[in-house]
Parts: C-alpha cells; sequence; structure tokens
C-alpha cells in the first residue's frame, strides 16, 4: 500500500467513523479488557531477570536528556549513594517504552495504535499494553499510554528520540493532551557508541543477534505492521488469517519492549565492568572509555585502557584501535602528570603515526631537552601530514583538511624554531 492509498483509507475511515458512538463489536482475546471506546488495554507477567535495585551511574546518566521529551538534566534526577560518588536511579523508576504505528514517516498522518510499556516490581518485568482498535478512540488511547508513562521518572527506549517520542508529541498535540515531564534513555545511542564501527546495523534485530545471542521465531516484519492494522480497521469481521496477525503485531511490540529491558540491563552491566565488556562483549575500548570519563571515573578509564595496551596481543585489537587507545591513554596521563606514563606511551607509537611523531617531537623538545631527535620526528611529522593533503583521499572543504592544514603550519613553526634552537646552540664557543 503506498502513501496516497493509506491516506485515503484513513480519510475513509474517519469519514464512516463520524457519527459512530460505539465501536464496531469484535471478539478479542480473553486478557484483553475494553476500557474506553476502541480503547483496549491487558497486563502481561513477563520473563524474570536478575535485577540489582539501583541503576548506577553508567547507561542512566551517560545519556543526553531529549529536549523533545523534557528539559530536566540527568544530572539533577536520583540519588547519591552512602560515599557521594555513585548517582543512581531505582530499578522501578524505568518505564520501558515502545510504539507500533502506520508507518515511519512520522508526520501528521501517522497514527500510533499499540503501546507496551514496563517496568520491573523486583524480579519480575511487568509489561501493560494498549491497543487502539479505530481512529476515533485516539485521543483515549493517547491519555492512556501518557497515564502509563507517568508512573515512572524515566523513560527507556530504542531510537525513541528519533521515532516514538517525537510522534507521541506531535499526535498529543493534536488531541490537546499535555505531554509529561520526564527524563529519556534512548538505548540506540549507547548501542551506536559500543558496536557501531563493527555491525553494519544496530537495529534492534542485530543487537538481539550480536548482543543478546537470540533470535525469534513466528515473528512478523515491522514493514508489515502497518498494513495489518489499517486491513484490521476497515474489515467489520475479522477472518482467522487476520486474528492470526493481529496476534502476531501484538507479540511483536511485546518482544521489543522486553528486548529493550534486557539491552538495558546489559549496557548497565557494562558500565559496571568495563574491561569485562570490552574482551567479552566486544565493546569498542575508546567508546566505554570516553563515557566513564564523562562520569568522573579517570582512574577507572586509565586502568582500563593501560590493561589493553599492554596486552593488546591477546586481544587482537587493530593497529588503528590500537594507536587511538595509545592516543586517548596518553592525553589521560598528560592530564594527570604522569610523565613516566606519557613518555612511554609515546616513544611506543609508530612511526607512521602522525599523533605519535608529533608527541615524540614534543617530547624531545620540551622534557629531554634533545633537540636534534625532535628535529627529526617534527620532519617526519611534517612529511606524513603533507602526504595525507596531497594523497587526494581528503576534500578541499573537509575539516580534517583544515585540521591537517593547521598541523603543518604548527609543524613549520615548530621545525624553524628547533632549527634556530641547534644552530644558536653551534654558534656557542
Amino acid at each position: 500500500m503506498n502513501l496516497k492509498e493509506r491516506l485515503a483509507l484513513i480519510k475513509s475511515n474517519e469519514k464512516n467513523n463520524k457519527g459512530n458512538s460505539a465501536p464496531r463489536p469484535r471478539k478479542m482475546p480473553d486478557n484483553w479488557r475494553n476500557i474506553l471506546p476502541y480503547v483496549w488495554i491487558r497486563e502481561i507477567q513477563g520473563p524474570i531477570f536478575i535485577v540489582p535495585p539501583f541503576f548506577y551511574s553508567g547507561i542512566i546518566r551517560s545519556a543526553r536528556p531529549s529536549e523533545r521529551f523534557s528539559e530536566q538534566t540527568s544530572e539533577t534526577e536520583g540519588d547519591i549513594d552512602s560515599q557521594g560518588s555513585a548517582f543512581r536511579i531505582p530499578a522501578d523508576r524505568v518505564i520501558f517504552f515502545d510504539l507500533e504505528t502506520t508507518g515511519l514517516s512520522g508526520g501528521a498522518g501517522t497514527y500510533a495504535f499499540l503501546s507496551t510499556t514496563a517496568r520491573f516490581e523486583g524480579r519480575n518485568l511487568v509489561l501493560n499494553q494498549v491497543f487502539l482498535e479505530d481512529y476515533p478512540g485516539e485521543r483515549d488511547f493517547l491519555s492512556m499510554v501518557i497515564s502509563q508513562l507517568s508512573a515512572g521518572d524515566w523513560i527507556a527506549s530504542y531510537n525513541g528520540a528519533t521515532f516514538d517520542i517525537p510522534l507521541l508529541r506531535s499526535r498529543c498535540i493534536l488531541n490537546g493532551i499535555v505531554m509529561p515531564t520526564r527524563m529519556h534513555v534512548d538505548v540506540l545511542h549507547d548501542c551506536r557508541r559500543f558496536w557501531g564501527k563493527i555491525l553494519d546495523s544496530c537495529s534492534l534485530a542485530s543487537m538481539e543477534k550480536f548482543v543478546l545471542k537470540s533470535t525469534r521465531e513466528f515473528d512478523i516484519p515491522g514493514s508489515e505492521i502497518p498494513r495489518v492494522w489499517l486491513d484490521y480497521v476497515k474489515s467489520d469481521f475479522l477472518g482467522e488469517n487476520q486474528k492470526a496477525l493481529m496476534e502476531l503485531v501484538w507479540q511483536h511490540n511485546i518482544m521489543d519492549v522486553v528486548s529493550l529491558a534486557r539491552l538495558f540491563l546489559h549496557i548497565e552491566s557494562l558500565y559496571r565492568d568495563p574491561y569485562r565488556a570490552v574482551i567479552e562483549d566486544s565493546v569498542d575500548p575508546l567508546s566505554l572509555a570516553n563515557r566513564i570519563c564523562k562520569l568522573g571515573r579517570l582512574e577507572e578509564a586509565k586502568s582500563l585502557l593501560l590493561m589493553i595496551y599492554r596486552n593488546n596481543k591477546e586481544h587482537d585489537l587493530s593497529r588503528e584501535i590500537i594507536r587511538e587507545v595509545q592516543r586517548y591513554l596518553a592525553k589521560l596521563a598528560r592530564k594527570d602528570k604522569d610523565l613516566d606514563l606519557f613518555s612511554e606511551l609515546v616513544l611506543s607509537m609508530d612511526s607512521e603515526f602522525l599523533y605519535g611523531c608529533v608527541a615524540k617531537a614534543k617530547l624531545f623538545e620540551h622534557t629531554f631537552k634533545d633537540e636534534k631527535t625532535a628535529l627529526v620526528w617534527a620532519q617526519k611529522a611534517h612529511d606524513l601530514a603533507c602526504n595525507s593533503v596531497n594523497s587526494g583521499t581528503i576534500k578541499r572543504k573537509d575539516k580534517e583538511m583544515a585540521a591537517q592544514l593547521s598541523v603543518i603550519a604548527s609543524l613549520d613553526h615548530r621545525i624553524a624554531r628547533l632549527e634556530r634552537k641547534i644552530a644558536n646552540r653551534k654558534s656557542i664557543p
């Protein structure tokens, strides 16, 4: 069904439903309750998890607040532990959330018709599902969804910052409903940070296979879901095939939220044990160290990268990753004024690494007071920078080009200064 056909169907159904005070009688499974005209709800007991009483400063605090959903900042929410160091959120204050919609465009013609929210009650994941069976019930449907989201202080979603929350906000505005003020954590952001460089896609399905080590059986493709609901709306009586398809849609939405909760717990555990995350979960060490640094855990980030650097042969990491680990670790060492570690790192950097050559030039000039060796490394760095500019791999308007030209200019200045220093030393009798 193309967009034109879908819009025609929507208009047709809206026209037909004007003046209808009651929904068409349809047989729903016994666990569904009709609470409002056109709106059904059910509660489902999900799987049992090992859940900590609190989510600490990992996935919660590292997430950026969504301007589309909340104006609060993550630093002002939650509690501080007994040492005053760890930001924590009670596990039952996080609501996991996902919508099913009539399309992926997110425009004014896109409706939400199915919502699943979930929260932990002890070790149990309790899910609440709300279903809109026809257009006239949209306002009541949205009101019920908002009331469920209001049960917690934090909302967790997968790609919700880009799609679910903006769509929900738009539909609420059109229906005169006020959105609640809640903090929003989009788990997709950490998935992209940690695994985006090694996976072709960071879709929820990819995360299930690669991170959660699970696959779905008897699932319906997400692209088929809008058509199933639109066919449901226009049918007065449901055949067995339509009933089976709607069951698959409901179950698909549930599985999305269960996978979201599993991913949330998994990523939160990575922040608790970063070294295991790098070794066992193939997490990008630099991204994880960067997130840990932003949480104020500088020493932990430094220890993580140092272990990776000194045991890189065991981990079979690429030369590019090792270079970046060295660079990041050197910056941390310099910040901590750890000259021994900084020197060890810089001197171990290979001669084809531009950052390493520049760092060696600085080290020999300012720390070791060896201008001749510093000049050798400065000239080597200058050659590398010029070669990258002249190779044609960098476009003239790119920021990378501007950065390289800036490096070349700085090296020209450094080389000239070193040559003057060396000449002056020779001139002294």
